[in-house]
């Protein structure tokens, strides 16, 4: 198993390892909506095929999704741990308001 990161330290790790005409939004965001949809298609064969899934593929697809998620979060400023961590913040107030549960982002 590789060497455990912490957010920071995985995000600025692997921002080394992309190419130059990979750092750009460009580039990464239709990558993220593609990976995303590799890992929505283990599923959707899961379902087709009355299988179960793979959990090795699926926690490769989502190690794919979060590489994206580090760059594009990289490429625009923000660390991992500041998204990861204002995320948490916006769901904990909206869980103690009593509207997680609904719609919209500004709730």
């Amino acid at each position: 198993m590789a060497e455990a990161f912490n957010f920071d330290t995985y995000q600025e790790e692997a921002w080394k390892l992309a190419l130059p005409s990979a750092k750009t939004n460009a580039y990464l965001l239709p990558g993220l909506a593609g990976e995303v949809g590799e890992l929505l298609s283990l599923f959707a064969k899961q379902v087709r095929d009355g299988k179960s899934s793979d959990p090795i593929a699926i926690r490769k697809e989502l190690g794919d999704v979060l590489w994206f998620i580090a760059a594009i979060s990289f490429y625009n400023g923000f660390s991992l741990q500041d998204v990861a961590g204002a995320n948490f913040a916006k769901l904990q107030s909206r869980k103690d308001r009593g509207v997680i549960g609904g719609s919209g982002d500004n709730r």
